[in-house]
């Protein structure tokens, strides 16, 4: 008998019935209906190179969550968003993964969480140093200074002494 009766109302029950539909499960699986709450998220610093994940979580399940992402005000969509940004959304919770991450990825990211019952947002600032800053200094960019007074007696044979000045190694004294 149902099966008739969905028949012969047509379109006007299944509108009804899909309209319906998404309020009554927001609010089923989850008691009290409060607008998601995202956890807090921590700003990092992280070399260049390397690999981040930035997550916006809400602090209990919701069904019928979507996020967005953000990066200094501009959302971050499939159309604007660079190559090494991935994200993956999963339930209650979705990802931004920053794969190699470079200077340019620095900057203030958030998260928006949009549902029916409200929305939240939740920031986290990105800083990324120039990792090299190191690993360059060691192929050849390390500056020699004369040596002060107390490492002139470095040089035994009367040479002038020079410090060798490289950042990722600790001091060393030469004789010319």
């Amino acid at each position: 008998s149902e099966r008739k009766e969905g028949r012969g109302k047509g379109k006007g029950k299944k509108k009804e019935r899909g309209s319906g539909k998404k309020p009554e499960s927001a609010a089923g699986s989850q008691s009290p209906a409060l607008p998601p709450r995202l956890k807090e998220m921590k700003s990092q610093e992280s070399a260049a190179g390397s690999k981040l994940v930035l997550r916006c979580e809400t602090s209990s399940e919701y069904s019928s969550l979507r996020f967005k992402w953000f990066k200094n005000g501009n959302e971050l969509n499939r159309k604007n968003k660079p190559q090494n940004i991935k994200i993956q959304k999963k339930p209650g919770k979705s990802e931004l993964r920053i794969n190699k991450a470079s200077l340019a990825d620095s900057g203030e990211y958030m998260c928006k969480v949009i549902s029916k019952l409200g929305n939240d947002s939740a920031s986290a600032n990105i800083t990324i140093v120039e990792s090299n800053a190191t690993s360059t200094s060691t192929t050849g960019t390390s500056h020699l200074v004369k040596c002060a007074e107390k490492e002139k007696t470095f040089c035994v044979n009367g040479g002038e002494c020079f410090m060798v000045k490289d950042l990722s190694n600790p001091s060393r004294y030469l004789c010319k």
